[in-house]
């Protein structure tokens, strides 16, 4: 269902994408959600091990700079994730000020397996279009994200 707007051609136009575009990602959304939640995380706690994993131990303000998420946010985050001894923190050998973040042992175990069935149910959401149109998709979503910064 498109938009219902009576505007130019134009208007329309950018009303009925914003409509398809928002769906689509709720809709993953929801799907990427429930998967990470029944592996026992949330998606704040997935994006953070996630990081981590792939990036390596890291300051928690470059961490929120990958998730586009506040200092604040992640110390929430951060806390019941060294509760659950997934992370530690770990003074920075730079800058006294500073605190980086490491995944434990057991925090590199789970994150593997979580972000594995993640991955897998990725490539099925995403199975019906092919690389071409992956790439477009990603081109377009990119020129989108970049034209709004200022």
């Amino acid at each position: 269902m498109g938009t219902h707007y009576k505007g130019s051609q134009r208007e329309n136009l950018v009303l009925d994408t914003w409509i398809k575009l928002s769906r689509a990602k709720n809709t993953l959304d929801t799907t990427m959600r429930h998967n990470v939640e029944a592996q026992g995380l949330t998606l704040s706690q997935f994006g953070v091990l996630e990081v981590l994993l792939h990036l390596g131990p890291l300051a928690v303000k470059d961490i929120g700079g990958k998730l586009l998420m506040t200092p604040a946010n992640l110390v929430t985050i951060i806390d019941n994730l060294v509760k659950q001894d997934l992370v530690q923190r770990m003074p920075s050998e730079l800058d006294r000020r500073s605190t980086i973040i490491h995944l434990t042992s057991k925090g590199n175990g789970q994150i593997q397996s979580v972000f594995e069935n993640h991955l897998n149910e990725l490539m099925q959401c995403f199975s019906s279009l092919d690389d071409s149109q992956l790439l477009t998709l990603g081109s377009l979503a990119k020129d989108l994200g970049l034209s709004q910064t200022h």
